[in-house]
């Protein structure tokens, strides 16, 4: 296995769930019948996370879907209504942190904690535009490490404060150039620009 199969291991995680949810019959493009698991290979690229590089795919992956569930629009389900997507969201965010428990990951369980609840909070206050800045910076910290400027960035993010996502953005650079994360988080950081937020 490897991370890229991620969101193929997930709709197969959904299958075995069975009804209400289904899975979509169409396959998209990239590296999974899905779409590409950018995040995912992001997360299984840094020192912390190589030597079990699936499993931390598969995990990051999870939660992604879990969050598109809840606030945009799911990878692999078949278009459920807006109540069935939160259900389906609730069940990726917990098939996420499950595998985290069975990695026995304490700082990565943390990191994916906070990140749910910030980019939550960033949702309900409308400052949704900081979101994927939030993701980027979480992602790259679940892969090497997180540190005290990683965290006053991700703490100024959450009050608002300015500057912040510009200090969350050049921490997540530096980081990633520092770990030799390049493809991959070059891969990541150019999705997020190029458009929805559906990956």
């Amino acid at each position: 296995m490897s991370p890229a199969t991620a969101l193929d291991r997930l709709s197969d995680r959904v299958r075995e769930e069975g009804s209400p949810l289904a899975v979509k019959e169409t396959a998209g493009a990239g590296g999974s019948a899905f779409g590409e698991p950018v995040f995912g290979e992001l997360a299984a690229a840094g020192p912390r996370t190589s030597a079990r590089a699936a499993e931390y795919g598969f995990v990051v992956e999870a939660v992604r879907e879990g969050y598109l569930c809840h606030y945009g629009h799911s990878r692999i389900l078949d278009e459920p209504d807006a109540d069935l997507a939160l259900l389906a969201g609730d069940l990726f965010y917990a098939i996420g942190i499950r595998g985290l428990a069975e990695l026995d990951d304490l700082e990565s369980t943390g990191i994916l904690s906070d990140l749910i609840r910030v980019a939550a909070e960033l949702q309900a206050a409308g400052r949704t535009e900081f979101t994927e800045t939030l993701w980027l910076g979480q992602i790259v910290a679940l892969s090497c490490g997180k540190d005290d400027a990683h965290q006053r960035a991700v703490a100024a993010l959450e009050a608002g404060l300015e500057g912040a996502e510009a200090a969350l953005t050049e921490w997540s650079i530096e980081t990633a150039a520092a770990n030799r994360m390049g493809r991959a988080f070059d891969l990541a950081r150019s999705a997020i620009d190029s458009g929805p937020s559906n990956f």
